[in-house]
């Protein structure tokens, strides 16, 4: 069983990851020779999605095409695409593995340009990396502050190359300040809605199935809050992206977890998804931000989070999912 205090330990280990990420993500943009892509990005394991949730950041923030795929279709199918001024993005939550190294070893020798996303930085694979971007959460696998760490770290490296490779943006010091904060901003949840969590995963163990769904930024963690709601509690959850769900709403009354925010821009297929689900007699729940007024009154329950940006907020969001799989375990062991 995870403990708790897994949960708790988080904000300190973004704390720590963000404090130092802006100055080093800066150093590595400016060192990078970026072309006009396509980026190819790719993590292993738990941390493939995460190659997904950068491919939304960098598209989004740098208007850079990106391949995003997990590393073990990266390393069969793309490195003859290599050229010199190709560009990979390494997510890794541990050592790695031989052909992990074997492709690092092909990209040096077509002068291609790797970057490695660890929080381990003596790995034999961070020493073929050619910049490594190090996040200050300790464990090995899928351990949740890694994950949240690696999450926002992606988030805030596409922030930054979009000031410093693209014209001044009015929102862009917005941006930043909402990363400078974010630790801040998950110790209020946690001091604020232990009691509304107990509640939400309570109500998650009553659902048959259940289906996590989230568009645009928070797409990424609907897939992984389904995954570890399917691990540590057992639950028979699936991982949905709004759009191909609200093509197709299911016609049974199962239970539906939605994330939203008032500042997505899929917001509006949600708004939809939570009618149309309420009619069909099904049991909605959502994690949202308090000026989603629209999904949090269209929903059964609904858990209110401070309202940021697509690019902070999701982190949040995944944050809360991690929070709930715990929590559903703990409940699920004890009844």
């Amino acid at each position: 069983m995870l403990s708790r205090q897994a949960i708790y330990d988080i904000p300190s280990a973004l704390r720590a990851t963000l404090g130092s990420a802006p100055a080093e993500c800066q150093a590595l943009v400016r060192s990078v020779r970026w072309g006009e892509g396509p980026l190819y990005i790719g993590g292993i394991g738990p941390a493939s999605t995460l190659g997904l949730a950068a491919g939304y950041a960098f598209e989004t923030f740098l208007s850079l095409p990106v391949v995003a795929l997990p590393l073990g279709v990266l390393q069969n199918y793309t490195p003859s695409l290599a050229r010199p001024r190709s560009v990979l993005l390494m997510i890794s939550l541990g050592e790695g593995t031989p052909e992990l190294h074997e492709l690092a070893q092909v990209l040096r020798r077509r002068s291609s340009t790797l970057i490695l996303l660890t929080n381990s930085p003596e790995t034999p694979l961070a020493k073929l990396a050619d910049q490594v971007l190090l996040v200050r959460a300790q464990g090995e696998g899928e351990v949740p502050g890694i994950l949240v760490c690696m999450h926002a770290a992606l988030n805030l490296l596409a922030v930054v190359a979009a000031g410093i490779l693209k014209p001044p943006a009015p929102q862009q010091a917005a941006l930043e300040r909402e990363f400078e904060g974010l630790a801040d901003q998950l110790d209020w949840v946690l001091s604020q809605h232990a009691a509304g969590v107990r509640s939400l995963a309570a109500e998650l163990l009553r659902q048959e199935r259940l289906s996590v769904v989230g568009g645009g930024f928070f797409h990424i963690p609907a897939l992984h809050t389904a995954r570890r709601l399917q691990r540590l509690a057992g639950l028979a959850a699936e991982g949905m992206e709004i759009t191909e769900f609200a093509l197709d709403l299911p016609h049974h009354p199962d239970g539906v977890l939605l994330l939203s925010g008032s500042r997505c821009k899929m917001k509006k297929f949600a708004h939809h998804a939570a009618a149309e689900l309420r009619v069909r007699g099904a049991r909605v729940l959502s994690l949202t931000d308090s000026n989603d007024r629209e999904l949090a009154g269209r929903s059964d329950l609904a858990l209110l989070l401070p309202t940021l940006s697509e690019a902070a907020g999701c982190t949040l969001s995944l944050f809360l999912g991690e929070w709930l799989a715990v929590e559903a375990e703990r409940l699920g062991t004890r009844d």
